[in-house]
């Protein structure tokens, strides 16, 4: 049971904002069962607070409690609508950033409006926008406006799930990516471009489910965040495979660009490459596997692969000065091609390394070793 009265404010209201004012407070007894601490009379007013009224204590995972006051609701930023001026936008692509970040955050209605009417350029940026996001639709339209409408319903969507088809798609890429050097058939290249924009369509979608988890608490629950620190690992998570699809698309470029100038592996090279395809998608696998897991011997263990991946990066790298094309291109332009491709590998192979840090750190979080690592 809880009373008001006029005291120092101790007790913030709902959000995830860490508390700056903390003052102990003494529980007292009320009655045969019941326990009550006061609440302040400053944060009860601006909160609404009257007596008699029900409000909301909410059980957090780590044993704190919350207030809340009023029913469950979604965020309020999530239920109003937004207005862009597309006036405003006169950068290229800059309406499409306003609409990505709106959506991102939470708005589920937004509205593009211009005085003197929408141009062919910011149509074009709006339709690109809903190709991108998950559940945007262009519900309305005018000559000076477009209404966007979010169907996404939050808690369809749990978290392991997207970051695990993500994983998917990733690792989809980087074979494909690098069949042109194993001699195989370079038109599957072709494919890593669409899985890269299905990538970048995840990824906005696990970023605006990971906001909304930030701020409401039982969206977290449904969508699989039982721990509010593990929101920051799996936005980690998320950023690191959408930058690797990133880079997996710029091998699929270099690749295309060794095809087309008459590059043509030889048997050693396109070993090499085997070998490579091999060792980073065991790498793949080991770091998403443990992070899955939070398992800190198998996140060590896939910490451990790194070396050897980057020891066949380094051995396609130092065959490439010996590769020349068919059509007698010279030797610097061929080496400068397999350059563009193997230098992104390279960042894929620290990205991994990325994730297994944050896979140790959060096994840690629950309880160190007993032993080492050995």
């Amino acid at each position: 049971m809880f009373h008001v009265e006029h005291m120092p404010k101790i007790i913030e209201h709902v959000s995830v904002r860490i508390p700056v004012d903390i003052e102990p407070r003494k529980v007292q007894r009320l009655g045969y069962s019941s326990l009550g601490v006061s609440l302040p009379k400053d944060w009860a007013k601006s909160s609404g607070v009257e007596p008699g009224m029900t409000i909301l204590l909410v059980r957090e995972d780590d044993g704190t409690l919350r207030i809340r006051t009023g029913a469950t609701a979604a965020p309020p930023a999530a239920a109003e609508e937004c207005v862009l001026d597309a006036d405003t936008c006169t950068r290229p692509a800059a309406l499409r950033r306003l609409l990505v970040g709106s959506y991102v955050v939470g708005r589920n209605s937004i509205r593009v409006k211009s005085r003197t009417g929408l141009s062919a350029e910011h149509i074009r940026e709006i339709q690109e926008a809903t190709k991108s996001l998950t559940g945007l639709t262009i519900v309305n339209q005018g000559a000076k406006f477009v209404l966007l409408e979010n169907f996404a319903e939050p808690t369809r969507f749990p978290i392991d799930g997207l970051l695990r088809r993500l994983h998917y798609l990733t690792a989809r890429m980087g074979h494909l990516s690098l069949q042109p050097l194993r001699g195989r058939g370079g038109h599957e290249v072709a494919e890593v471009h669409r899985l890269e924009d299905e990538a970048d369509r995840l990824y906005w979608l696990v970023t605006r489910q990971l906001l909304l988890a930030a701020r409401d608490r039982a969206v977290a629950a449904k969508i699989g965040v039982t721990e509010p620190r593990h929101l920051l690992g799996d936005r980690v998570a998320a950023i690191v495979l959408e930058t690797v699809a990133d880079l997996w698309d710029e091998v699929a470029r270099g690749a295309e660009s060794l095809v087309h100038a008459g590059f043509r592996p030889s048997s050693g090279f396109a070993e090499t490459a085997t070998k490579l395809d091999e060792s980073l998608s065991r790498l793949g696998e080991a770091t998403m596997t443990a992070f899955f897991a939070t398992s800190l011997s198998d996140a060590n263990a896939a910490l451990d692969l790194v070396p050897s991946v980057s020891d066949h990066v380094d051995a396609l790298r130092a065959q490439a000065p010996s590769q020349k094309c068919d059509r007698g291109l010279d030797a610097c332009t061929s080496c400068l091609l397999v350059s563009e491709v193997v230098r992104p590998i390279g960042q894929v192979v620290r990205q991994y390394a990325a994730v297994a840090q944050v896979t140790m750190n959060r096994a840690l979080e629950r309880e160190p070793p007993a032993f080492g690592l050995g």
